[in-house]
């Protein structure tokens, strides 16, 4: 049944008598009771800093920065115990003993104040104190902080939830979404639990039975009966520990009236038995609050602060990395310090990721389909590549990428046969007026003997150059193996950058748009190739073909110069449909004689093929192209694959075609 909202007497006699003591005694003081006149040592506060943007009290917080000449500080976050009760502590939240030993030991302070068992039932008060750190992580610049270390720690109430903080990272029903910044973990790297009850369902672990109306039975709204043990036990930090939790220091007195000491022995002994780096300090004669703040006490929680710390720093992983799951998907960390967003855009496909506890941001994709996929990172609106990643150009720049394996598709990867030689290679360009790069593929045993080649020239996509065919493409690795299995007969491949840039010529997707490139194709690439390397002359030895971009110039150059190439291929081609502004193509108006004089089309060439990728926009208009061209009687080899318009789908493409040439 639902509690009644009231502080019992006893809570406040406790309160009252506590702060009397501490008068009394002179005591700087200690517990959630603490004189707000403390006078402490701090270089910077920054008070009533508001971490969930509501403007509630119970979501202000103070941020007290260590006397020194940093640009920032490690974080220890001290919250204070109320029994639950108090939405407004934070200036009582032992400033004078833990604060300030912390504070000297070179630690920034954090005290939050959260909402408290009147204002909300729980989960409300840890989804406030998770807000608290993500809140660090996400403004650390603006306030000196140093989010690589952010501890937790806390007194009874406030280290419950310091120690629950330690225990349930990853746990979403206990997240929240206060404050937002939720791209950043809520993990902590350590955390000291001072006097915090541990085991709700157990707080009469000592043999002295509670009274009625505990404060963990307002603070969850209900009684604590056979029915409610599972709510209970979703409140109790001990309830969540496994192996990979941080590490956590224990104190508590052996005459705690209040949470018997039992509850830091019984956490102790959780946390050893779960393999969990713990410590625990029963303090001989301590009470709840009373004789803990001991010199020693505070030295040893520091003492282990910085032992986590110096722990943290010896496992600080690399600043990127990357990894292929089983199911394809991909794994991507990297170390963005001070990043307030970071995304990464595969293929046009935005993952948010999420900065840990280890400073690093990191996310795993759906899984993708077997191939290559380009891929970016945004930090902070910034558009990078991954260190993890090699560099490639695509997509008009260079890129990230990844290549998830196919199964059976042996004749892409690296074999044990005869491996040719890809040469860069530069050639002078009279239309350009400068010098141009070649990739050119020579096969095994070429510089053995004075054996002439035929030669295929390959050309790359929008968006790519001359490198996307012997890198993205794997050129020599299907041409190497399929030479050495004798499915193809031994042939040079050259693939040159089509981009010219020359001002005033005109591009795109038509017969005069690729003029440029025909150009400089037979004007000097092919003449560069022949004088420089052993090949065979003549249209039969010759080939042109090219992916999407490259097919529509292997297409509209390669087939209105049958003197010059009697082998044509072109892969996922827009020229057919399926790409903005695209129409039915004029078959005899872009290939003159292809319809009115097919015997001699066919005659011409050897070889025509044509591909596209089964789930590429051009599949259709293309299936449609190919059977025009077969009605007409044009002799064309047609194949598709599994795929969209992408790299898995055209070296399959190469892997077939040259399979077929120069028989």
């Amino acid at each position: 049944m639902l509690m009644r909202l009231f502080l019992p007497l006893t809570l406040f006699a406790l309160a009252g008598s506590m702060c009397l003591h501490a008068q009394d005694s002179g005591s700087p003081g200690f517990g959630g009771f603490q004189l707000p006149e403390v006078k402490m040592d701090y270089s910077v506060k920054y008070s009533d800093v508001d971490y969930a943007s509501d403007g509630n009290v119970y979501h202000k917080m103070d941020i007290y920065l260590p006397e020194g000449d940093k640009s920032s500080y490690p974080v220890v976050i001290h919250v204070y115990g109320s029994a639950w009760f108090s939405n407004n502590s934070k200036s009582m939240a032992d400033l004078g003993t833990i604060c300030q030993a912390l504070l000297d030991a070179g630690y920034a302070v954090v005290t939050p104040n959260h909402r408290s068992s009147g204002d909300a039932a729980f989960p409300a008060q840890i989804n406030d104190i998770k807000a608290v750190v993500r809140f660090i992580r996400a403004n650390a610049a603006q306030y000196g902080l140093d989010p690589s270390f952010i501890a937790a720690s806390g007194f009874s109430s406030g280290g419950h939830l310091a120690s629950l903080l330690a225990t349930s990272a990853g746990v979403e029903d206990l997240e929240g979404s206060v404050g937002g910044n939720l791209q950043f973990s809520s993990a902590v790297d350590a955390a000291c639990d001072w006097s915090g009850p541990i085991d709700l369902l157990n707080m009469e672990c000592n043999g002295v039975k509670q009274g009625d109306n505990t404060p963990e039975e307002v603070l969850m709204r209900m009684d604590k009966t056979p029915e409610t043990e599972a709510a209970f036990r979703t409140l109790s930090p001990i309830s969540y520990i496994d192996p990979e939790d941080p590490p956590v220091i224990i104190f508590h007195g052996t005459e705690d009236n209040v949470v018997p000491c039992c509850q830091g022995v019984e956490f102790y002994e959780a946390l050893d038995g779960a393999g969990v780096k713990t410590e625990l300090h029963l303090v001989e004669g301590g009470g709840h609050g009373f004789n803990m703040y001991s010199d020693e006490n505070l030295g040893m929680m520091v003492a282990f602060l910085n032992d986590a710390r110096a722990d943290k720093m010896k496992r600080r992983p690399a600043a990127a990395h990357r990894e292929i799951n089983p199911d394809g998907s991909v794994t991507l960390e990297i170390r963005a310090d001070g990043a307030r967003n970071v995304i990464a855009d595969v293929c046009s496909v935005k993952y948010q990721m999420k900065q840990g506890s280890d400073g690093i941001w990191s996310v795993t994709t759906a899984p993708l389909v077997p191939g290559f996929h380009y891929y970016f990172l945004e930090i902070d609106g910034a558009r990078i590549s991954d260190p993890a990643s090699e560099m490639f150009y695509g997509c008009g720049t260079m890129a990230s990428a990844v290549d998830i394996p196919e199964q059976d598709t042996p004749y892409l990867q690296v074999q044990d046969v005869p491996h040719g030689e890809v040469r860069l290679v530069n050639y002078y360009s009279d239309l350009c007026k400068e010098w141009r790069p070649l990739y050119i593929y020579v096969p095994a045993g070429y510089d053995k003997g004075n054996r002439k080649y035929p030669v295929v020239y390959i050309q790359h996509g929008g968006g790519e150059d001359h490198r996307g065919w012997m890198q993205q493409g794997l050129t020599a690795n299907i041409m190497d193996n399929l030479i050495a299995e004798g499915k193809a007969v031994p042939m040079i491949v050259v693939s040159a950058n089509s981009n010219l840039g020359i001002p005033g010529m005109a591009g795109g997707y038509s017969r005069e748009g690729m003029q440029p490139f025909r150009l400089e194709l037979l004007e000097n690439i092919i003449p560069f190739v022949e004088k420089n390397y052993r090949v065979k002359k003549g249209p039969h030895n010759r080939a042109l073909c090219g992916l999407s971009m490259g097919g529509g110039q292997a297409f509209y150059i390669g087939l209105n110069e049958p003197e010059v190439f009697a082998n044509v291929g072109h892969f996922s081609s827009g020229i057919f449909g399926g790409i903005s502004g695209s129409k039915p193509m004029d078959f005899e108006k872009e290939v003159p004689g292809m319809i009115s004089d097919t015997e001699k089309f066919n005659r011409d060439f050897d070889v025509y093929f044509v591909s596209c990728g089964e789930q590429d926009p051009r599949i259709e208009p293309t299936r449609e192209a190919v059977e025009r061209m077969r009605e007409a009687g044009v002799e064309l080899v047609f194949e598709s694959y599994p795929g969209d318009h992408e790299w898995q789908v055209w070296r399959k493409s190469l892997y077939n075609f040259a399979q077929m040439l120069f028989r």
